[in-house]
């Protein structure tokens, strides 16, 4: 147990993001805000009001970054610059309409250019993905989740050894598209897709037949974008659909972005309205490795996303509260923490480091990850 100085660790980020219901006034926004055509809409540094919030609320704002007065470190670098990721969504967005005015989806030169930029961020700094694991969505944003697959697909090739940028140009288009299906699933259906009866879940699974009959039909997309988008459903051991397809059998970008959706959609299923719960979903990745997924792959995948991400708030077993500086790839669910406070809410004067790794911890383990709503709550907490 030692006394935590800026010198003696690697600064996590001292940022938190938090579903707009739980963000209060007075919190500082740590990143800008912006709209879908890359427009920033309030600034970082800007001190939210509750007429603030409102009009985040107004549009459609699900989730901002705030400042954690508990870690007043420097900021982290994203994975995907803002203005990349909301170019990458409008690609998705094109992509979309253009199918539903039975119009075939043709990209434009911008669009290519846009997926290079999704690469070549990714490729610059892979493991920035690190700090996106805080996935926070709504569980119906279907364009959100088609970057999030992409940047993370893209990933995961890397740390497997892909490097090729043509390769992962490829991989990146097809996880930005394999969802493309979906449109035409009636929009009820979407709506309620973790409650549906047996007989529409068979019809909401057609969508990887359409993604795969829609995209084949455009002569300027690569025939690996149809593929994965009919395969994206498909496991290693053959327990997916539309064709119980075995590892051996599906292509090999199919092998990646299985793995991906799967990661990103577990997050946003088990995290509702409260903050996302990445360990779950690393947990059910590390599971199921080697049966339902590749293996290579996701221990790829997880190479890049650790069970506890650098900034989360967590409890251990002792009652202690802090927040998560770093973990050892070998033991990733030992993180290294700074103790902020304790489970009845309690700040300390002084923050100290606790590593689970060392020998006097081995009897203490992470608890919980702190909600958004607890989360903020031990943001607030005055000194």
């Amino acid at each position: 147990m030692t006394n935590c100085t800026d010198n003696q660790e690697k600064n996590p980020p001292s940022l938190q993001r938090l579903a707009l219901e739980f963000v209060r006034p007075d919190m500082v926004l740590a990143r800008d805000v912006y709209d879908e055509d890359g427009t920033i809409m309030l600034s970082a540094g800007t001190v939210l009001t509750d007429r603030l919030i409102a009009r985040l609320q107004k549009w459609e704002i699900l989730s901002v970054f705030v400042r954690n007065p508990r870690i007043d470190l420097p900021e982290v670098s994203e994975a995907l610059k803002e203005v990349t990721r909301n170019r990458a969504r409008m690609m998705v967005e094109h992509a979309f309409n253009a199918i539903r005015k039975a119009e075939q989806f043709s990209m434009s030169e911008e669009e290519q250019q846009t997926v290079h930029k999704v690469v070549e961020e990714v490729t610059q700094d892979p493991l920035a993905v690190v700090h996106m694991a805080h996935i926070n969505r709504n569980s119906r944003d279907i364009m959100a989740h088609s970057v999030n697959v992409s940047l993370l697909s893209t990933a995961t090739a890397l740390a497997m050894g892909i490097n090729k940028t043509e390769i992962l140009h490829e991989i990146a288009l097809a996880a930005l598209l394999h969802d493309i299906g979906l449109l035409m699933i009636p929009q009820d259906l979407l709506a309620r897709r973790d409650s549906l009866k047996p007989e529409e879940y068979l019809i909401y699974r057609e969508h990887t037949n359409w993604g795969f009959a829609i995209l084949q039909e455009s002569a300027s997309l690569p025939r690996s974008v149809a593929q994965v988008a009919q395969q994206h459903h498909e496991h290693a051991d053959g327990s997916g659909y539309p064709h119980q397809l075995t590892n051996s059998t599906l292509h090999p970008f199919s092998r990646i972005i299985s793995a991906v959706n799967a990661y990103e959609n577990m997050c946003v299923s088990f995290a509702g309205s409260n903050g996302c719960k990445s360990h779950l979903a690393y947990e059910s990745i590390m599971a199921g490795a080697g049966s339902r997924f590749d293996l290579h792959v996701a221990k790829a995948l997880l190479s890049r996303l650790p069970m506890y991400p650098p900034g989360s708030l967590v409890e251990l077993t002792n009652g202690l509260v802090g927040v998560v500086i770093s973990a050892d790839s070998n033991l990733p669910h030992r993180p290294k923490l700074k103790i902020l406070g304790d489970s009845a809410d309690t700040l300390f004067k002084e923050s100290y480091l606790f590593d689970l790794v060392e020998l006097e911890n081995q009897t203490v383990f992470v608890k919980e990850v702190l909600g958004d709503e607890r989360a903020a709550a031990f943001i607030s907490i005055k000194k």
